[in-house]
């Protein structure tokens, strides 16, 4: 069964920060309104002394005893005033947050609705478009005409669009889904990750790139869901081979992956919206944007954590990754296990 959870958790974000930004601002209209109130009465009642000139004997106990009691009833006055404000400020707070909550829903619909046709628009877009490139990469191969440079780069053009497809539908696949009954598999993940990295030696070897691998695990063998895990570290790693400089540190530690490049360096305002869908800190680099953002989505649906951090000379990316057969189980980057 799907479940909607990724999506509803966006519009639910939206919908909360509305009624927060509804009760800020009454709070603070209710404040300042409430504020002046108080002040003009409890002005009002300063200006009004009793004259005791002309109503009382300075002299007489009597007169003293009556002021002061005046002057108590007046302070009462003003602090049950004060309580009828803050009463009545909490009770239109309340209304204000109901009031906020339905007005919210109705607000956000046409987005939730704009959303989710979009949703189904790239997911049957990319289906229909996958049937006819895979026509066209069969034609491709079968003419098997070489050294024709126009056809090299329709060649190189299909299997960009033919990867951007499948960056599509995995997307598509990760927002429809959470983590139920996934499949969970007893793997070596030191293995996995050096069969990752040899996937990439061409590319590396090319550039020059030193690559260092430090393995601090108790075992080897463990239990996750491999399919996720490896498409996630695929991605990682293949983002620092495009943008680093000359060396790469990856580090496997029980339940945290973390890889390290040098070169390109990511901007504090750019880094709270790199796992956005098609956002580019770099918009001279190749690619659309996705393949953070779909390594950030199955970390999601498996309860993992996947954060960046980048300074002056290093970007660095860290997967909090739970083992076992418990797939609720969450955990952060830095437990160990």
């Amino acid at each position: 069964m799907l479940i909607h959870k990724g999506r509803s958790r966006i519009f639910q974000k939206l919908r909360n920060r509305l009624i927060l930004i509804n009760l800020a601002v009454t709070t603070a209209v209710l404040f300042l309104a409430f504020s002046l109130i108080y002040m003009v009465a409890r002005d009002a009642s300063l200006r009004r002394p009793m004259n005791l000139e002309t109503e009382y004997d300075y002299t007489s106990s009597v007169s003293v005893i009556i002021y002061k009691r005046v002057q108590v009833d007046r302070r009462a006055a003003l602090n049950s005033l004060l309580s009828s404000l803050i009463i009545t400020g909490v009770f239109v707070e309340m209304g204000v947050a109901i009031l906020s909550y339905f007005l919210a829903e109705i607000a956000i619909r046409p987005v939730r609705d704009a959303y989710e046709n979009q949703k189904t628009f790239i997911a049957n877009a990319s289906h229909e478009i996958k049937t006819p490139l895979a026509a066209i990469s069969a034609n491709l191969e079968a003419a098997d005409i070489k050294g024709n440079r126009f056809i090299d780069n329709v060649e190189k053009e299909v299997r960009a669009i033919t990867e951007l497809n499948h960056q599509l539908l995995t997307l598509t696949r990760a927002d429809n889904m959470i983590k139920q009954n996934i499949s969970e598999e007893t793997v070596n993940i030191k293995g996995l990750v050096e069969e990752v990295l040899s996937a990439f030696e061409p590319q590396l070897k090319r550039r020059h790139v030193s690559t260092t691998f430090s393995v601090r695990l108790r075992q080897e063998k463990v239990v996750l869901a491999k399919a996720d895990f490896l498409q996630i570290i695929t991605i990682l790693i293949d983002n620092a081979v495009k943008y680093c400089n000359k060396k790469i540190q990856i580090t496997l530690e029980p339940r945290k992956f973390t890889i390290t490049n040098d070169g390109a360096i990511i901007k504090p305002s750019d880094l709270p919206h790199i796992f956005d869908r098609f956002y580019q800190a770099d918009k001279s680099s190749e690619g659309v944007g996705l393949g953070l953002a779909i390594a950030k989505k199955l970390a999601d649906r498996e309860n993992w954590q996947l954060n960046a951090r980048s300074d002056q000379e290093t970007t660095t990316f860290e997967l909090g990754f739970s083992t076992g057969r418990n797939p609720n189980e969450r955990c952060t980057p830095d437990e160990k296990v």
